[in-house]
Formats: structure tokens, sequence, C-alpha cells
């Protein structure tokens, strides 16, 4: 498993929240209520991308904040009903993926490739990055799992 090291300056993400454990496929069905709203958003940077942003994991409770969203301007408001994160500046280890290999991958990245990596997890949200040509109907279809990291 090969990662892409880059670094990506902070930008503003607004979207839908989940606060949760995804035990009952939550985060597809906020997807499902996300999508018919995103033209809703003000100041939007890539009107073609869309991110899942992971953060505020709850290793006790298995419990975290998901937004599906969209890159917004820094003065964008969120609308009614969404929220807004500032990512900051960070370091990411990019992973390609699709949407039934998520969970393996992020199984295999902090499993295999992070403790021989010579990187660590750092704080930020992880993030999945979900290019202009990605179709969540095709199974095959190529999004980007972005996970924060500092050397060792």
């Amino acid at each position: 498993m090969e990662a892409q090291i880059v670094q990506r300056p902070a930008f503003c993400v607004a979207g839908m929240l989940y606060h949760g454990r995804n035990q009952h496929n939550e985060i597809p069905q906020l997807w499902e209520q996300f999508w018919p709203r995103h033209a809703e958003l003000q100041g939007v940077i890539e009107p073609e991308v869309c991110y899942g942003a992971c953060d505020h994991m709850d290793e006790r409770t298995g419990e975290f904040d998901y937004i599906a969203c969209m890159q917004v301007a820094q003065d964008a408001p969120a609308p009614t009903g969404m929220v807004k994160w500032e990512v900051p500046s960070l370091t990411y280890a990019v992973f390609p993926s699709t949407l039934p290999t998520i969970g393996p991958i992020f199984d295999a990245i902090y499993r295999e490739w992070m403790p021989r990596s010579g990187y660590h997890r750092t704080g930020g949200p992880d993030l999945e990055l979900y290019p202009a040509d990605f179709d969540p109907t095709a199974p095959d279809s190529t999004l980007y799992l972005y996970i924060p990291v500092e050397k060792d």
C-alpha cells in the first residue's frame, strides 16, 4: 500500500452533519439528504467536488462527527440546518479507494501502512475527496482518502 504525501493549505467546508457510530448506514443516508440541498451553499470553490470530513472521534464510545460537504469561501455562511468547519493546513497521506473498499482501506492504513510508514496520525479531520468524475453508482469509481499525518 503506497501513499502520496501532500500538504494542503487551510480551507473551509460546509454541509450536513452526522454524529454517531454509523451503525445503520447513516452516512449514506446523510449524502442522500445533502445532495438535494447542496445548491443552497454559497461561495462554493469547486462545484464538481465533494468531501466527507470526519473528526472528533470518541475512542470510548466509537462516536464521531461526519459532514457531507463542499469547499466554500472563508466568509460564506452555512445554510440553515448545515454546519461549517475550518480545516487547518495539514500534511496528509492520500490513498485511492472506492465506496465498497473504504472500510478495508482505512483498516489497512492504520494496521499496516501507518506502523511502517515513519508517520503517525495527527489532529485534524480525515477527508474523503470525491472528484468531479466520481460516480457513486459505479462500484469501481475512485475517491481519495486523506489522513492527517506527521513524521515520527
